[in-house]
């Protein structure tokens, strides 16, 4: 039986079939073309074919028996919001395939989902006739997945507006923000135990606009920026710094004063009486020079037996830095501790990349900050 929706199949896959032999004659048998439109053909024919078969769906009138289970008959789903999220969601996925790889993993997540959503909609639509059972039905499916998946989905949209909005105000009104917040929210908790008889609607509707607020407030933060002092952090270059002087840093204050008994140390620093000398296993007396390994990730010790604080440094050569424009800087390679006060201990970890030989302009040695003429050679071989 040829049905209405065959002959739109038979006549497309027929047109298929033509235009593969138009593509074959007009670009002198190149096969690429022709072959993907009939396997094009190929596919239309088939659903031409089903088409046929099932006769559109329709169900003939004198069989009475197939009346009750035709597709006519079956109650329609109901309007549903899946299918505007399911094209949203796609067009998610090709923004991201532009733009970033994050969007595009968050829209295949969020098709996969919507798709899901829709699908067991339509399916519960059609369980019975009864609206409030098929609601029931479809929370017997979905909610044991939605429930746990929206909250965290929520609380994940609170924690990231409140952290854009600390970040963006001054750090003396984050206590006083979260203390209003926080005043707010036992008000209406206690408000809402008292009133039992305290509509749902209402209740998830206040719900609703609190976190639109706050959604809508993050992101206006967000736009706006950080605060002064952290985007002046941020975009300072801790790196480009080496604070090895005899001035106390901001790393100075709190600095750890003892060092564990496990720690491997390949060296042992001392300063005693404004006398620097070193101290090596296998060797019993104090040294002037040591020899370390090159490209090995190495602890030496620093300990100070003498009056005011120290720091210890370790000059290991240079390095020439490109920053760009044909600008070069040449910058001197040092590891150092903070500064210690007498009787403390402290200990620092370096990896040597070359050895000593290639800096001869800028020997390899440590040296302590504030004691001149008196420094140990280092050796790298």
């Amino acid at each position: 039986m040829i049905t209405t929706s065959s002959k739109l199949f038979y006549g497309l896959g027929t047109l298929s079939f033509v235009g593969a032999l138009v593509w074959v004659i007009a670009h002198d048998g190149s096969s690429l073309g022709s072959v993907a439109l009939i396997f094009l053909a190929i596919s239309l024919l088939f659903l031409g074919g089903i088409a046929s078969y099932v006769r559109d769906g329709h169900v003939l009138s004198t069989d009475t028996a197939a009346h009750a289970s035709a597709p006519a008959a079956q109650s329609a789903s109901g309007n549903s919001w899946w299918p505007l999220a399911s094209a949203l969601s796609l067009g998610m996925v090709v923004v991201g395939l532009i733009s970033s790889p994050g969007i595009f993993k968050i829209g295949i997540a969020l098709s996969i989902a919507m798709f899901g959503e829709w699908m067991i909609t339509n399916w519960s639509d059609r369980a019975s006739a009864n609206a409030a059972y098929n609601e029931k039905v479809r929370g017997w499916v979905v909610h044991p997945l939605e429930i746990p998946v929206g909250g965290a989905l929520i609380m994940t949209v609170i924690v990231l507006s409140f952290s854009r909005i600390m970040l963006s105000v001054a750090s003396e009104s984050g206590p006083i923000i979260f203390a209003v917040v926080g005043t707010a929210v036992l008000g209406g908790g206690s408000l809402v135990s008292v009133r039992r008889g305290v509509s749902k609607r209402l209740v998830g509707g206040a719900c609703a606009v609190a976190l639109v607020a706050l959604t809508g407030v993050g992101l206006a933060m967000a736009f706006s920026g950080e605060r002064q002092e952290l985007s002046d952090a941020s975009e300072y270059d801790h790196y480009a710094v080496h604070p090895c002087g005899e001035e106390a840093e901001e790393y100075d204050e709190s600095a750890s004063r003892a060092v564990s008994a496990k720690s491997s140390i390949a060296a042992t620093v001392i300063l005693k009486d404004g006398e620097l000398y070193a101290e090596m296993d296998g060797f019993p007396d104090p040294l002037t020079s040591i020899s370390l390994q090159r490209s090995y990730n190495l602890t030496i010790l620093f300990r100070n037996e003498s009056v005011g604080e120290h720091r210890m440094i370790l000059n290991y050569g240079n390095v020439v830095e490109d920053l760009g424009g044909g600008v070069m800087r040449d910058s001197k390679l040092q590891a150092c501790t903070a500064l210690i006060g007498e009787g403390g201990e402290q200990a620092i970890t370096v990896r040597i990349p070359k050895p000593s030989s290639a800096s001869p302009q800028s020997p390899y040695n440590i040296v302590v900050s504030g004691i001149e003429d008196s420094s140990i050679e280092v050796s790298v071989p």
